[in-house]
C-alpha cells in the first residue's frame, strides 16, 4: 500500500510540473525587436568632424623685447579692460640706455650749435673777403656733419624711448584672459605670447580639419549643425582653406550663429556636414551597421518576415557587403527594398525564431 502511494505521488509531481512548464510556456512573451526597413540612399549624407570653440577675435599678446617679467596683473578668466596694464619687463636696463642715448643727443646738439655759429661767423668774414671760399665750404661741411648727427641721435633716443612701451603689455580691447603662459620672474622672448585673450560677445566659431576627399563638397556660406555642450547650434561656414598649410586636413572655420551665453571657448563640439550622393548612389540599398553580425561563413542580417498570426519569423541570411558609407554599408547581394531586418539584440535572435516588431 505504501509502495503504491508513492508511486502514485511521484506520477503526480512529475504531471503538476509538467503542467506548470506548459503554462510557462504559453505565458513566455513573444521577443520585441528593434527594426529598420531597408532603402534606398536618399542621396545625402551627413559627416561629423571634430573642432574646438574659439574667439573669432582671439588675440596673443606677447612683448616686444627680451626681458625679466617683473609684473603679471591678469589671471586666466579675468575680464580686463582696454589699455589696462597686464604685465611688465624689468626697465633698468631700458633706463640706462635711454639715459646714455639722451646724453648723446645733448652732445650733438651742442656740436650743431657750435658748428651753426662757425658757419655764420666764416660766411661774414668771406662776404667781408676775410676768409676764403675753402674755409666757407669747410664750415658748411662741417655743419651739415654735425646735423646729421644731431639727427641720428635724437633718433637712437626715441628708438630707446620706444623700448618701455616695449617692455609693457595692455590689453587692446575690452576681453577675457583665456591663456596665460608666463610667470613672474622668468625671461620673456620677443614675440612668445605671454597671453592669449578673447574680445567680449557673441563671436564663437569652431575650426575643424576636414580630409582631401570631402573638402571640395564644402562651401562659404553654407549653413550647418554644431553639437556643443550638450546643445545644438546653427552654425555657419565662414571660411574654407584653399591648401592644408602643411597638414593633413583642409581647415574650415564655422561660426556659431546666436550662442547661448552658457558656450565658451575651449569647448568640444562636433559639426555635421550634409554632403549630396552622386546620381549612381543614390540608387545603392544601404543596411545600418548594427544590423550586420559576421560568423564563420560572413555577414549576414537577420531578416523579419511576417507570419500568418501578428509575429515574425527570423531568418538568417547571409549577404555580400560594398563599401561603408554614412548611412551603413553598401549591398551588393542577398538583400531587396524594402526587406525588415533586425538592428538591436542580434546575439540573442537565431534561425526560426518568432518575434514581434518593436514601435
Amino acid at each position: 500500500m505504501m509502495k503504491l502511494n508513492k508511486a502514485a505521488l511521484i506520477i503526480a509531481l512529475f504531471s503538476l510540473s509538467a503542467c506548470g512548464d506548459t503554462d510557462k510556456v504559453k505565458k513566455d512573451p513573444i521577443k520585441p525587436v528593434k527594426h529598420v526597413s531597408i532603402g534606398n540612399n536618399l542621396g545625402t549624407g551627413t559627416k561629423t568632424f571634430n573642432g574646438i570653440s574659439k574667439s573669432g577675435s582671439e588675440t596673443r599678446l606677447s612683448f616686444r623685447s627680451n626681458g625679466l617679467i617683473v609684473l603679471l596683473d591678469a589671471k586666466n578668466g579675468e575680464k580686463v579692460r582696454k589699455g589696462q596694464v597686464l604685465a611688465r619687463l624689468d626697465q633698468k636696463d631700458i633706463s640706462l640706455s635711454y639715459d646714455k642715448a639722451k646724453a648723446s643727443a645733448r652732445s650733438a646738439k651742442s656740436q650743431l650749435d657750435l658748428s651753426k655759429s662757425n658757419l655764420d661767423r666764416i660766411k661774414e668774414l668771406y662776404q667781408s673777403n676775410s676768409a676764403s671760399l675753402a674755409d666757407y665750404e669747410q664750415a658748411k661741411n662741417n655743419y651739415s656733419s654735425a646735423q646729421a648727427n644731431y639727427e641720428n641721435a635724437v633718433k637712437s633716443m626715441n628708438i630707446q624711448s620706444s623700448q618701455f612701451e616695449y617692455a609693457i603689455i595692455k590689453a587692446p580691447m575690452d576681453g577675457i584672459i583665456t591663456q596665460v603662459n608666463a610667470d613672474v620672474n622668468e625671461v620673456a622672448q620677443a614675440g612668445s605670447p605671454i597671453f592669449i585673450m578673447n574680445s567680449e560677445g557673441d563671436d564663437l566659431e569652431i575650426t575643424v580639419g576636414v580630409p582631401e576627399s570631402y573638402i571640395s563638397k564644402i562651401q562659404e556660406g553654407k549653413s550647418v549643425e554644431v553639437n556643443i555642450n550638450n546643445s545644438s547650434v546653427e552654425g555657419l561656414i565662414t571660411e574654407v582653406a584653399f591648401s592644408t598649410g602643411g597638414s593633413l586636413t583642409y581647415s574650415v572655420i564655422v561660426k556659431l550663429i546666436n550662442p547661448t551665453p552658457d558656450l565658451r571657448p575651449g569647448m568640444p563640439a562636433e559639426v555635421l556636414f550634409e554632403f549630396e550622393s552622386s546620381k549612381s548612389s543614390s540608387s545603392q540599398l544601404l543596411v545600418p551597421v548594427k544590423g550586420v553580425g559576421n560568423d564563420a561563413d560572413g555577414d549576414f542580417v537577420f531578416v523579419l518576415k511576417k507570419n500568418k498570426k501578428e509575429s515574425y519569423g527570423v531568418h538568417k541570411v547571409h549577404v555580400k557587403l560594398g563599401e561603408l558609407k554614412t548611412g551603413g554599408f553598401v549591398v551588393i547581394k542577398g538583400l531587396n527594398k524594402g526587406d525588415l531586418i533586425a538592428i538591436a539584440g542580434l546575439r540573442t535572435l537565431y534561425d526560426g525564431m518568432n518575434v514581434k516588431l518593436l514601435n
